[in-house]
């Protein structure tokens, strides 16, 4: 993963954390996304599920945009 994240890196790809909203053991993550390539910024949002005790994330749930990412914060 940290190789992936490199290698975007070296191609100019740039990802911005830009919010964060908890929920119990989920945690919504939004990042701004620019590549050069693109010639516009990218708003993304993902969702991570991280299993306690020990803080493993155990899921990792793309979203469409805030709301999405909201909607299965709330989500069971």
């Amino acid at each position: 993963m940290v190789d992936l994240l490199r290698n975007h890196r070296r191609s100019g790809r740039r990802f911005t954390p830009t919010d964060f909203v908890e929920a119990g053991s989920r945690v919504a993550v939004g990042l701004s996304v620019t590549d050069p390539d693109w010639g516009q910024t990218v708003e993304v949002y993902k969702v991570f599920t991280f299993r306690e005790p020990g803080g493993e994330a155990v899921l990792l749930q793309d979203c469409v945009d805030r709301e999405d990412a909201l909607a299965r914060l709330r989500s069971a």
